[in-house]
């Protein structure tokens, strides 16, 4: 039996069937309540669609800042990836990218704007401190040899003609004789603050010792550290190769005050041996030479 009760209550009217009294919605009722179901999807959609962009957003800053940190390997980019500038940041990241063809075809324009790049970045690691422990360190007045045996120069600090691009350029540090597989030490006591891959310094690591000094390790064929970690003076953090702008195996070796290169060679020890090959002296050996030299 069928029993049609209409019953309005605050301008609505309710259908009911039987003696169980089955509610029907008056459809007219549901029309009007389409809208409101719209807006709550739409509202939905926009919310999902919010969080999808900062899930993404999140991910690529997480792996920029690995990057620039050395946990991603090789090769990394220079440009980070800015939360609050993110288009111009990811454009900024993808004209690098498109230059790396360029750069494997030896392009010297392309390699000499890459080494630009790899300044700027090697700047902010040498300067932004995300290790507590470079906050309690002391700055060292002298540094230790990077290398066991006697160092013999053969790229000075200072403008030279750059060995892979041809073109006078500014070295940020000194190259130093290294066989392959040569054991690379800490000048000082420090911590890893990077470590990783760089298509211009190839393979290399970067201790802080305290929040002004820093020493940059590059070309290196293997890295025997990770970020983060505390190293010793003389202790191992890699073995000396030919990654990188490199025409053949040796020890880039490179310090770094307040972000600013320096010359390595002034702050070693005065007891410490340096001889300056004759490769040195006819790529502008005579720039350094004020501190101390034992030609050979």
């Amino acid at each position: 039996m069928k029993v049609n009760l209409n019953r309005t209550h605050s301008g609505k009217t309710d259908t009911y069937h039987g003696s169980s009294g089955f509610y029907v919605p008056d459809p007219h009722q549901s029309q009007h309540r389409s809208p409101a179901r719209t807006r709550r999807r739409r509202k939905g959609c926009l919310t999902v669609f919010l969080i999808l962009v900062l899930a993404i957003g999140s991910l690529m800053w997480y792996r920029s800042q690995a990057a620039s940190r050395g946990d991603v390997t090789p090769p990394t980019l220079n440009t980070p990836f800015s939360m609050v500038h993110p288009i111009a940041s990811l454009r900024a990241r993808d004209a690098e990218q498109a230059t790396w063809s360029a750069i494997s075809a030896q392009d010297p324009t392309a390699m000499e704007h890459e080494l630009t790049l790899e300044d700027a970045f090697f700047r902010r690691a040498t300067t932004q401190a995300r290790e507590w422990q470079v906050l309690l360190l002391p700055t060292p007045q002298q540094l230790a040899s990077p290398l066991s045996d006697t160092l013999v120069v053969t790229s000075p600090f200072g403008l030279r003609e750059h060995p892979t691009i041809g073109q006078e350029l500014e070295h940020h540090g000194v190259d130093l004789v290294a066989a392959a597989g040569t054991p690379v030490m800490a000048a000082a006591r420090g911590v890893v603050v990077w470590r990783g891959n760089k298509l211009g310094y190839g393979n290399c690591v970067v201790v802080r010792h305290g929040t002004h000094l820093s020493t940059i390790y590059g070309h290196l064929s293997h890295i025997g550290v990770h970020t983060g970690q505390s190293v010793s003076k003389g202790e191992a953090i890699g073995l000396s190769g030919s990654t990188g702008f490199s025409t053949g195996p040796h020890l880039h070796f490179e310090v770094r005050r307040d972000g600013t290169p320096v010359n390595p060679l002034s702050l070693l020890a005065p007891s410490l041996p340096v001889r300056s090959s004759v490769q040195c002296y006819t790529s502008g050996g005579a720039l350094w030479n004020q501190y101390r030299d034992t030609h050979t």
